[in-house]
């Protein structure tokens, strides 16, 4: 498995403050949030899978 790219880490963090900031409490499910990051990293040239987050 490759290790995480620290940039990719902070995709996921802005994400998931975007997601809190964003989205009412009573709408923020976990769905949404992995659906955020997922949104996040692809916009930002990552490929997505279950065991992969590699640059494109």
């Amino acid at each position: 498995m490759n290790p995480f790219p620290p940039a990719a880490a902070a995709i996921v963090a802005a994400a998931i403050d975007d997601y809190r900031l964003i989205t009412p409490p009573e709408q923020q499910t976990p769905a949404g949030l992995t659906e955020r990051i997922g949104q996040y990293l692809i916009s930002s040239g990552y490929a997505v899978g279950p065991d992969l987050i590699e640059a494109a």
